[in-house]
């Protein structure tokens, strides 16, 4: 059996849709834990009316997503447990693939699944390369390099976990603002193999009312310090220095986008510093630049650029 985790707070909109495709999954042997953190809308009384038998409500005040999280670690019955936000969706496969996974590579701690995006209606596929498998699915022994690319192999809603594993490195960090869920696959990284498959399976959304958390421009952003202390006990993974200034690389294209340069310049030779012959740290700085003069969005940059070299 599996336990899914869902953090809810504040969406209406997207909880009913959400469910309702974890119960249209093949595979129904499952809990569906929801923790409420403290939400104000009618997200909680929509839950209550589906009232299935699976569905099991927990609230807490308001403490946050990572906060909500482990308190769904600590509910869950179950040694394999799950995530989804609650704006996000799976294919009626996606615990069937993770199972698949689990039986597959036994060993693996952490099982994960490709994903689609969907942008307002418009179905978006991830850039994931690097990876160094070419089968369906494998091992993912080069999660560092795998992730210092365009996009991540996975998000915070595709991929499960065992529930030893993610005890094991206390659960979801707490007091950062976001990226909570970059760290953990980082730190889940370093104390576990992680099992993937290349199938698309979950479904990311972005909307013009979107709850996910957006990033701050901090110039001194206390994720940084929990991404160089995960370096230190991972300098023996394979592309872990990479991975450290890949993470400055996005601090940097974030702050140009932001237009707050002096913060931009200052990661970029963090990132230059680390892994100076990292290509993609120069076209980044270049696009950067670029969209934050012109105000075009990066995704349109770069798609006038595939056009242009075909």
């Amino acid at each position: 059996m599996i336990s899914i985790v869902i953090p809810l707070y504040n969406c209406e909109l997207y909880i009913k849709r959400c469910i309702d495709s974890i119960l249209r999954q093949t595979v129904t042997d499952f809990e569906i834990i929801i923790v409420d953190d403290g939400s104000s809308d009618n997200g909680p009384a929509i839950i209550s009316e589906i009232n299935h038998p699976s569905i099991r409500l927990v609230k807490q005040p308001n403490q946050g997503v990572s906060c909500a999280r482990n308190r769904g670690i600590e509910e869950a019955k179950y040694d394999i447990i799950a995530f989804i936000d609650a704006d996000d969706m799976w294919t009626e496969t996606h615990l069937e693939d993770i199972l698949h996974l689990h039986s597959k590579y036994p060993d693996c701690g952490v099982f994960g699944t490709s994903y689609t995006i969907q942008n307002n209606g418009k179905t978006i596929y991830p850039n994931i390369t690097n990876i160094d498998f070419k089968e369906e699915d494998g091992v993912m022994r080069n999660y560092y390099e795998v992730a210092s690319g365009k996009d991540f192999p996975f998000n915070s809603s595709s991929y499960a976990v065992k529930k030893e594993i993610i005890e094991s490195i206390g659960g979801y960090p707490t007091g950062i603002p976001s990226g909570e869920d970059i760290l953990t696959m980082a730190r889940l990284n370093t104390v576990s193999d992680i099992a993937y498959t290349k199938k698309a399976s979950a479904i990311y959304t972005i909307n013009n009312k979107n709850v996910k958390s957006v990033r701050p421009i901090l110039k001194h952003d206390p994720l940084d310090k929990f991404i160089y202390d995960n370096f230190k006990i991972s300098k023996h993974k394979k592309g872990a220095r990479l991975f450290l200034s890949s993470w400055h690389k996005r601090r940097m294209t974030g702050a140009f986008m932001a237009r707050k340069y002096a913060i931009g310049f200052e990661h970029f030779f963090k990132a230059f510093i680390i892994f100076p012959f990292q290509k993609k740290l120069y076209t980044s700085f270049i696009i950067s630049i670029i969209s934050a003069i012109s105000g075009k969005n990066i995704n349109e940059i770069n798609e006038f650029i595939a056009k242009y070299k075909n």
